[in-house]
């Protein structure tokens, strides 16, 4: 190809970087959080970087995403848009790949493909915002691939070094992003003896020195399984629920969606194969590339069936960066139109999405009208109390820990200008002798919610 059009393939992926870029940045403009992105703001911001690693050794999941999220708020500040950049970032690193890695070695259609088949899929927007370590798995699973094919074309050492990296940052933020990882090794260790009649010393070491790096945290990981071992919140798994994995990934507001992106898949397998006939070496790699979050679901499924329920759809996340370049390598040499029209498809879902999760971050809670109010009407005297004890946590990432008390634990005997009480309609309930008792009155004053909790609000005042 021309100089020209090398510039022009170049410059058209920058701007599609950028504008999904702008898409996942201007979803992150509300105070809107679930469970799990509370636990994150809740973690970091009451540890230190020992308190975070003693406190997730006692939690599911490794510590380095919230290393990684500890790090930025020290330095940008806790508030939600920080934690929630916190999770673009390695969305806009994992695009990038496309030019530093997949438009070199497998052309500018397969690079675009890939930008558009990972935004398109639909559970991948709905974590490349929120305050969780997927975002930074799909990054590192992603990596670690394409420096083991780089390894494999290569043989140059720092694609060796790019794998370690990559799979032991993996291995410390997920734990099913390590499991991806072993099978990333796994491949590599086949392919590289098939091929060289001989135990690989430089790929063994590698997984060596990630193995060794890993072993500290392999006993908490040991640990922590045998404490869920029948007291996890995953319910059992059946035939239905393996199946519908593949809508938890490709479900959306499109009819047939899911329908679609299975068939895709299926082609893609095909196309695959086809292409090994005279392309062995990525052909092969594409099929690898979906072969990852297959083993890895099949071990997470038959590990829930034997011993206890731990695998959920959600856990595949990490191998999406996988499955986005396995699409791009079997659709990346189709014809003019048919390529057109996929891209169509994809920019459509991409679309989708967006919409979805437009809905999700600004209009599914109550949650800005609720904090508005508050912000208007709370004086620095105010006490606010709540009944719902589980999402103490919850309301401490929007209010100073000193203004909030159970409402078991409240005396309202003490000083104080009003309470604003969080009914959640549950138990305790705050008696109406309790009320006489003090001579208070409780003026409602409008139903909100957080994080879908929906609960009224009253003003207690003397």
């Amino acid at each position: 190809m021309k100089k020209k059009d090398f510039i022009s393939a170049d410059f058209f992926i920058v701007v599609l970087i950028t504008v999904m870029t702008i898409l996942y940045v201007s979803l992150i403009f509300n105070r809107n959080i679930w469970t799990d992105e509370a636990f994150t703001m809740d973690l970091v911001n009451s540890n230190s970087i020992i308190g975070i690693i003693k406190e997730t050794a006692v939690d599911v999941h490794p510590p380095l995403y919230y290393l990684i999220a500890y790090i930025f708020v020290a330095i940008f500040g806790t508030s939600f848009q920080v934690y929630k950049i916190v999770s673009i970032v390695p969305m806009i690193l994992t695009m990038l790949l496309a030019i530093v890695y997949i438009k070199p070695w497998f052309g500018e259609k397969t690079a675009i493909l890939f930008i558009l088949f990972l935004n398109a899929m639909p559970c991948v927007m709905e974590y490349g915002v929120q305050m969780r370590m997927y975002s930074w798995c799909i990054y590192f699973i992603s990596l670690a691939a394409l420096s083991a094919y780089g390894y494999c074309r290569f043989k140059s050492k720092k694609y060796l070094l790019f794998l370690t990296l990559a799979a032991l940052c993996a291995c410390y933020t997920h734990n099913f992003a390590m499991i991806s990882a072993v099978f990333i090794y796994i491949f590599l260790g086949v392919f590289l003896i098939l091929r060289e009649r001989k135990i690989p010393f430089k790929w063994l070491l590698s997984g060596s020195v990630v193995s060794v790096f890993y072993i500290p945290w392999l006993l908490v990981l040991y640990n922590q399984t045998n404490n869920r071992v029948g007291n996890y919140w995953i319910s059992n798994i059946d035939k239905e629920t393996v199946i519908g994995y593949f809508a938890d990934i490709f479900d959306s507001r499109i009819p047939y969606s899911t329908i679609m992106f299975v068939v895709l898949l299926f082609l893609s397998f095909v196309l695959l194969i086809i292409r090994m006939c005279y392309d062995k070496s990525n052909g092969l790699f594409g099929i690898m590339l979906f072969l990852v979050p297959i083993f890895t679901a099949f071990l997470g499924v038959t590990v829930s069936i034997l011993i206890t329920p731990f695998f959920i759809a959600r856990y595949l996340l990490p191998c999406m960066g996988l499955m986005a370049l396995g699409f791009a390598l079997a659709f990346g040499n189709e014809k003019k139109y048919t390529y057109i029209f996929l891209c169509l498809f994809l920019v459509c879902m991409i679309g989708n999405s967006y919409y979805e999760n437009y809905k999700e971050e600004y209009l599914s809670t109550n949650v800005a009208g609720f904090l508005e109010y508050m912000d208007e009407q709370m004086d620095d005297d105010d006490i606010i109390i709540y009944n719902y004890e589980m999402f103490d946590f919850i309301y401490e990432c929007y209010f100073d820990a000193e203004h909030l008390v159970f409402l078991e634990d409240f005396d309202f005997g003490t000083e104080y200008e009003n309470v604003w009480f969080i009914d959640s309609c549950c138990t305790p309930w705050l008696p109406d002798a309790t009320l006489t008792q003090y001579g208070l009155t409780k003026e409602y004053v409008n139903t909100f919610s957080i994080e879908h909790n929906e609960f009224r609000l009253y003003r207690i005042y003397k």
